[in-house]
């Protein structure tokens, strides 16, 4: 069980300081949907960073999450939306693999995953999936992996090493999923015989080129806004709960490696660009 449906993450602070998805990604999606525009299902919503979004395009819009934590945080960003948006959506606790308990078959037009399917067990999502969606609505799901530092690819090294290699720091803490998100999706297996693939896309910066739908970059980063990001990931939760007495927190340790390592100062103003990946699937008319 991972430790975001343990509920360890802090759900303020993931809805403070986590991406946020940018319209460009939306547009995208929606250029290869061809269905209708009545129900969209978000899976894997969290605090609704992606569900929002959704309500410029369908009628009603359902996030649903198995963390009531998550949910509840949710709930507050509803409250705050026009009253006119706010009836137009609504939040239900669920795993993306049951949430067939909440909805008929083939009754909705599209259901999404945010950096969210690397948690679902997938031959039941998308079994799931395919009978609750209407014949050509569509199945969409992207994920984001590390930022990469445009102007610095010392910078790269530095970080991955920390994250994934070194002992002392986050990589003995990360769960199996993780495998999925580093490598953007790539071996999900969405069954031929109910989805067709009508798009997708994969982002590595610096290593791949052309031009990209869905892009997430940050001008102006700094180190503050770099130690926020990764406070909200779920490892920093685990390893601070592993090393209560430990004298010097893992991500200073991770940030005092980067400015060592290339010579930066505490007002350094980074170029980011995060790896992502987008997938869009039409539901077969059978």
């Amino acid at each position: 069980m991972s430790l975001y449906r343990n509920g360890v993450i802090d759900p303020d602070k993931y809805q403070k300081y986590r991406i946020t998805y940018p319209k460009n990604l939306y547009d995208a999606i929606m250029a290869h949907h061809a269905g209708q525009r009545l129900l969209a299902v978000d899976v894997g919503c969290g605090t609704g960073i992606g569900t929002f979004p959704l309500l410029e395009y369908f009628d009603t819009v359902v996030g649903c999450d198995p963390s009531a934590k998550m949910l509840a945080t949710a709930a507050q960003m509803r409250e705050k939306l026009p009253g006119a948006s706010r009836r137009r959506v609504s939040f239900q606790q669920a795993a993306g693999e049951d949430i067939s308990r909440l909805f008929g078959e083939r009754t909705l037009d599209m259901i999404t995953g945010g950096e969210s399917i690397q948690y679902v067990k997938h031959s039941e999502f998308f079994r799931t999936a395919a009978r609750l969606l209407k014949p050509g609505a569509t199945l969409a799901f992207w994920f984001y992996a590390d930022p990469v530092f445009v102007d610095y690819p010392k910078a790269n090294a530095i970080f991955k090493h920390c994250a994934y290699e070194d002992e002392h720091s986050f990589a003995p803490l990360w769960p199996p999923e993780m495998d999925l998100v580093r490598n953007l999706g790539k071996s999900i297996e969405v069954p031929s015989h109910e989805f067709e693939m009508v798009y997708s896309e994969v982002n590595f910066p610096l290593r791949t080129n052309g031009a990209h739908s869905f892009r997430v970059s940050r001008q102006d980063c700094t180190l503050q806004d770099l130690r926020d990001l990764i406070s909200t990931w779920s490892v920093y939760d685990a390893w601070k709960k592993n090393n209560k007495d430990s004298a010097e927190d893992v991500i200073d340790a991770l940030i005092e490696k980067l400015k060592r390592g290339c010579g930066w100062d505490d007002d350094i103003k980074l170029n980011l660009e995060w790896e992502t990946a987008l997938y869009v699937a039409r539901r077969r008319q059978t």
